[in-house]
């Protein structure tokens, strides 16, 4: 009996146990159903304005994608764009969620419209036309800039530093209409003439270049430049010459930098040899120049040089000094070969060479001190009256030099006597063949007649 009412309780529990099992697959079933048949969708927003699901986020941005390839493909002058709220999505995944892309697309498509933008380019604050963006900007300022490059690159060497407008340009994003972008063609006449009409003028009789440039207000420089056909002073009636005066809009600055090898000068030091007579040297060492390469900046505005000016050097070789012996030994009436010149801070009338159809065989000149002085170290060899000379000193110097001093007004030294460099022999006149008060000075080697400026010269270096 007890074992009956056991068995009928535990019945009771399979049952309750097996009707568990089949709910909970019943569950598990239509969870997985669901779950297989759940839809993700994106609801689609123009600002804060619902618009509708579509299936893809893709399916908008695409969209778009076309709508902006569109627009360039019809306004191709212009930059293109689309106005459109801002579009955001919020993404839901739902049971057989709807959705209906065409209806969304269809929906945008009566939202959105194309904006049109260009470039203003202003120079100094002056608007100068539209563009469609930088680039068109920076070929067209290219394409002007192009010519002056050239230009300095062919003239001062291969290197180009910098090239730069000298006036202040801005750039201005503007809504406008495909019709208002301005010409290339135009844009470039414009900056390069300023607007200015051109101006011609027909040559009347009696005109000349200086007359026409007076009359016009212009340099005789701008009528050459304009009109290369004229050669010189020369035109002719009935020519016809281009008179414009351009006024750029834009000046070009370009910087050019060149190098060249240069050669360093050595320097000579000199050692004084007592037993060696005063005007002798002797080279102990010879001396050899340096190299080093210097750099310049070559400045043009619009091609007209402005500057050029050395930038850096380097040292590429160095000079070699030379040493050498000089002679100070004096020896009385011996000249030292170095010639001073005869009167004090002196002033040339008349120089060697050909003169009034006949040869002058020195150098006469003037000063404001009346005192005649020996050239060099010597010996008087003549002192007195020589014709066409007047009152004449000659000096040999007795190392194959003499020089001669004429026209004095009185003579001072004495024939015979040992003279030293830059004492007074005399007294300046316009004795003999002389039409002023001057001296008249030769240097002689043998009897050979040199040019005095030669000598004179060396003295003062």
């Amino acid at each position: 009996m007890d074992y009956i009412i056991g068995w009928k309780k535990d019945k009771w529990l399979v049952v309750c146990c097996c009707m568990m099992t089949v709910l909970v697959l019943l569950l598990s079933s239509g969870y997985v159903y669901m779950t297989m048949h759940k839809v993700t969708r994106y609801q689609v927003f123009a600002g804060t304005e619902l618009i509708g699901a579509v299936s893809d986020k893709t399916v908008v941005s695409d969209w778009l994608k076309k709508k902006r390839e569109e627009a360039a493909t019809m306004y191709p002058t212009v930059q293109t764009g689309l106005l459109i709220d801002p579009i955001h999505y919020l993404e839901q995944r739902e049971y057989k969620a709807a959705f209906d892309n065409e209806q969304v697309l269809r929906a945008l498509e009566s939202k959105v419209k194309i904006q049109t933008k260009g470039v203003q380019v202003v120079i100094d604050g002056q608007p100068l036309g539209y563009v469609k963006d930088a680039a068109a900007v920076n070929r067209l300022f290219d394409l002007y800039k192009s010519k002056y490059v050239q230009q300095a690159e062919e003239q001062d060497g291969l290197l180009l530093k910098s090239v730069e407008f000298v006036q202040q340009i801005q750039l201005v994003t503007k809504e406008l209409k495909p019709g208002d972008i301005d010409d290339n063609g135009e844009l470039l006449k414009r900056i390069e003439t300023g607007g200015v009409q051109p101006v011609q003028y027909i040559v009347q009789r009696g005109d000349c270049i200086s007359c026409i440039a007076y009359k016009f207000h212009i340099s005789q420089k701008t009528i050459y430049d304009n009109n290369p056909s004229i050669k010189s002073t020369v035109i002719r009636v009935g020519d016809v010459l281009n008179l414009t005066v351009l006024q750029p809009l834009l000046t070009v600055k370009t910087v050019t930098e060149r190098a060249e090898t240069v050669e360093v000068p050595y320097d000579t030091q000199y050692i004084d040899d007592p037993e060696m007579k005063a005007g002798n040297k002797e080279t102990v060492t010879d001396g050899e120049s340096g190299l080093k390469e210097v750099h310049y900046l070559t400045t043009r505005i619009n091609g007209e040089l402005v500057d050029e000016a050395r930038s850096d050097e380097a040292l590429l070789k160095p000079a070699k000094q030379a040493v050498v012996r000089k002679g100070t030994k004096v020896i009385p009436g011996v000249g030292t070969g170095v010639f001073a010149w005869p009167v004090y801070r002196a002033k040339l009338t008349s120089e060697y060479g050909r003169r009034w159809g006949s040869f002058h065989p020195g150098t006469d000149m003037v000063s404001e001190q009346s005192g005649i002085l020996a050239s060099d170290h010597g010996k008087v060899a003549f002192a007195g009256w020589k014709t066409g000379y007047g009152n004449c000193v000659i000096i040999d110097h007795q190392n194959g030099y003499s020089t001669l001093y004429g026209h004095m007004s009185k003579i001072v030294a004495a024939e015979g006597e040992l003279v030293q460099k830059g004492e007074k022999i005399g007294i300046m006149g316009q004795t003999g063949n002389a039409t002023g008060v001057h001296l008249h000075f030769e240097v002689r080697k043998g009897e050979k007649q040199l040019n005095p400026l030669t000598y004179l010269a060396k003295a003062d270096d």
